[in-house]
């Protein structure tokens, strides 16, 4: 696996889209949980996450993401954690991977073992639901 030496941490990587405005709440929390949603393409290295990716946080305590990744580069992995803010930008913590397939409990991780491909990148977390009323925004680091 080739790692890039950068790590990025957006403090609003990912934030909810309210016609076309990247804000740092959310406009609502339903039934479906809270979406917050990347706004433009995620560069680290040889690595893109493109624009559209999506994390749902549910009122429950799980957490959904879906997006598509590629590198420029054989082997290589996308690996992030997202981290969950309340509404002033404090950290509440990090969503825990349901599956994890790295030894960090926390990592999300797709592997893209051929760079003439993309790879949708389906992930499953957890997160306290006592979080859920606090939440405000979600940061994602990320690197390849």
């Amino acid at each position: 696996m080739r790692m890039g030496s950068l790590v990025k941490a957006v403090a609003v990587a990912l934030a909810v889209l309210a016609g076309g405005v990247a804000v740092t709440a959310p406009a609502s929390a339903t039934t479906t949980g809270i979406t917050f949603r990347t706004g433009s393409d995620l560069h680290s290295g040889d690595c893109t996450l493109f624009h559209g990716a999506t994390w749902i946080l549910n009122s429950d305590g799980t957490a959904s993401f879906d997006g598509t990744v590629t590198s420029s580069d054989d082997n290589d992995a996308w690996l992030m954690w997202a981290h969950v803010m309340d509404r002033n930008g404090a950290e509440l913590g990090l969503v825990g991977n349901t599956f994890p397939n790295t030894p960090d409990p926390n990592k999300f991780a797709q592997n893209m073992p051929d760079s003439s491909l993309q790879y949708r990148f389906l992930a499953t977390g957890h997160f306290p639901a006592s979080w859920y009323g606090l939440i405000g925004q979600l940061r994602l680091e990320y690197h390849c």
